[in-house]
């Protein structure tokens, strides 16, 4: 690469396609850029970064990313940051104390901002790095300095069953000095029912967003793929009527498809599936849908993918937008509200809403509340949030007192205000 050394960097590069049946597909690679940001060299390390660890068949959209970046940072760490320290020039004479080392400091440095990274990142940090290693030593062997020793070691368990299991673990235990900060999700009942009905009013291109977590449990990024009901690319939500009832709402998040011209990723799915509206808030989420609709007939957007939430330009809404006209709702209008309230409890939560930033994960977080306090059990609130693994599900359950203590449950009278919420705000608007 030529000197000095000190100028280039690994990186992770992007390439978004579109395959045949209209699905978007993200592929990673790690490269190496010069000083101002060129690519230089594509290399093929991000082979090497497990991705769907032992299966045969992969996802088409199966993709690496989040670990590259990882294994990009210990790379630069270690081959160019710290080359003379170190004195390793290659992957393959990487160390199990260079490794411990980049841990380390991973861990105790702080970022920009001067927090610390959290448990989880450093955790999620040391897994992808351990793992790129070892599908390095089954391909090239003892070229690999590193052994099976240095990244992993035994560790045995007793299961749920009662049945010891022996796992590989990785090696490196790593101390953080990260402090116990908890992201602010909690939104009682009571204020859920006023943040819905100021979306209604002052951000009804989001407002049935909004009802897709909180009735449905959607992420976020996932809200932004679904589409309409008549989308040419696919129905986006399906109703299944029995008469006049409404007794099932499907929305299909089984792919990431294009929905826009532009090309422009809307957000991800973290889980493909089709995920069903929680059965007790189907009439809320009808009356929702209903007004949204006739907010939507009167907007111009890309009839050829026909995306369920748009911006101004009439193109599929990103979650960047997503979060940001969220983060205006609750700045302009929500925390006011709960400061101005008459309830004691809810001026107290418009404090909190002063110290703490609301995000939109605190919906998801309502209706997983709502899953407990309905009495599911942990199969149940896997299925219902659309989750890969039961560890959610348990970590919910195992808090259900304090839930019950802190939480109002669902009533028929939150449902009927929900289903009024629309009508009123929609009185006259068009």
């Amino acid at each position: 690469m030529g000197q000095p050394l000190k100028q280039y960097r690994y990186g992770v590069y992007k390439h978004r396609i579109t395959v045949a049946d209209g699905s978007v597909c993200t592929r990673s690679f790690i490269v190496v850029r010069n000083q101002y940001g060129v690519i230089v060299r594509f290399t093929n390390l991000h082979n090497y970064a497990e991705v769907y660890a032992g299966k045969t068949i992969l996802p088409i959209a199966a993709d690496a990313e989040k670990k590259l970046y990882y294994i990009c940072k210990a790379l630069n760490y270690i081959l160019i940051e710290h080359r003379e320290a170190f004195g390793i020039e290659s992957v393959f004479d990487v160390t199990a104390e260079a490794l411990a080392r980049f841990f380390r400091d991973y861990a105790e440095t702080p970022m920009a901002n001067g927090k610390f990274r959290s448990a989880q990142s450093v955790g999620k940090c040391v897994s992808a790095i351990v793992g790129f290693f070892k599908r390095l030593r089954r391909k090239h062997g003892g070229r690999v300095a590193l052994t099976e020793q240095d990244l992993f070691v035994q560790r045995t368990f007793t299961n749920r069953r009662g049945v010891k299991e022996t796992i590989n673990a990785p090696a490196f235990q790593v101390r953080s000095i990260q402090k116990n900060e908890t992201v602010f999700r909690e939104l009682p009942t009571a204020a859920f029912k006023i943040l819905i009905n100021l979306a209604f009013r002052y951000a009804p291109e989001i407002a049935f967003a909004m009802c897709l977590q909180a009735f449905a449990g959607l992420r976020a990024g996932e809200v932004c793929n679904v589409r309409q009901a008549n989308s040419p690319i696919g129905a986006g939500i399906a109703f299944t009527r029995i008469g006049m009832d409404v007794r099932k709402i499907e929305i299909d998040i089984t792919r990431e498809l294009r929905l826009r011209r532009d090309g422009k990723s809307t957000g991800s799915i973290k889980k493909e599936r089709r995920q069903c509206v929680y059965p007790p808030f189907l009439e809320a989420f009808v009356a929702a849908y209903e007004q949204h609709m006739l907010w939507l007939a009167t907007q111009s957007f890309e009839e050829e993918y026909s995306p369920m939430f748009i911006n101004n330009y009439g193109k599929a809404m990103t979650y960047k937008v997503y979060y940001n006209r969220f983060a205006a709702l609750v700045e302009n209008h929500f925390r006011p509200a709960m400061l101005q309230s008459e309830d004691p409890a809810l001026r107290v939560y418009g404090q909190l809403l002063c110290e703490n930033t609301l995000g939109l994960h605190s919906l998801r977080h309502w209706y997983s509340v709502q899953l407990v306090l309905h009495g599911e059990d942990i199969a149940q609130i896997q299925y219902w949030r659309g989750d890969s693994n039961p560890e959610s599900a348990f970590l919910y359950l195992q808090n259900k007192g304090d839930l019950v203590r802190e939480l109002e449950q669902t009533s028929s009278e939150l449902i009927e205000i929900l289903m009024d919420v629309g009508r009123r705000a929609y009185e006259g608007a068009f």
